[in-house]
């Protein structure tokens, strides 16, 4: 079941009005000791509760969140592969993420973030000021490499309209057509020397059609 949840105080500025956040985990009582820590983290959040990985699933299917926190010991399945479903998923790939652990659980929190995972908390220890603090670093990490992956794909779309440009160049094309010549002789020579000579006048004469000022069609 999903409980919805509002929490008063937003940074101003730096994330949205209401920070959407999602929290999985199986157990009642730490669902609502993380939801009153929440309350203390002078963030505004609509909190979102599942206690099943079905439940998460859903949820990622149907909305998107700026955070999500996972459990990782859930009765079936763990944190690891439900971190694997969202970042696949289609609304929240890019979400900011944290893993709650248990205190003897290091090993499991060092491969959560080699994974991808943005934060971990462990969750004996847990206190708002902690939780405060993971919320605002995932979320600007998560920010971060957002930012990263379009300012990538804008690059590579600069190239690609360049290149596009460059061999629709008359100049360009004359070059293309004259390496082209010189390379396919330099094959029938290396060829001949190879294979004790092949006849090549076909290739020849095609060659020989070609001229510097030839159109090439480029795509």
């Amino acid at each position: 079941m999903s409980l919805p949840i509002e929490i008063l105080g937003p940074e101003e500025g730096v994330f949205p009005n209401v920070i959407k956040a999602l929290l999985l985990d199986d157990s009642t009582f730490d669902r609502a000791r993380i939801r009153r820590m929440s309350q203390h983290t002078s963030l505004m959040v609509s909190l979102t509760e599942v206690s099943s990985i079905a439940e998460m699933k859903e949820a990622v299917t149907r909305e998107v969140f700026d955070l999500i926190l996972i459990d990782y010991r859930l009765p079936q399945g763990d944190g690891l592969e439900v971190l694997s479903y969202i970042q696949a998923s289609t609304l929240n790939s890019d979400v900011a993420t944290i893993m709650i652990t248990g205190d003897g659980d290091m090993e499991t929190a060092v491969t959560a973030m080699r994974n991808g995972c943005h934060d971990f908390l462990t969750k004996e220890a847990m206190t708002a000021e902690q939780l405060r603090f993971a919320m605002v670093g995932a979320m600007e990490t998560a920010a971060e490499q957002r930012d990263l992956v379009a300012q990538n794909a804008h690059q590579r779309e600069v190239i690609k309209q360049g290149l596009t440009a460059a061999l629709l160049d008359s100049g360009v094309q004359e070059t293309v057509a004259s390496l082209f010549r010189k390379e396919m002789r330099e094959m029938m020579i290396a060829q001949g020397k190879s294979f004790g000579g092949h006849d090549h006048s076909d290739l020849e004469a095609l060659l020989a059609t070609l001229d510097d000022n030839d159109e090439f069609i480029f795509s």
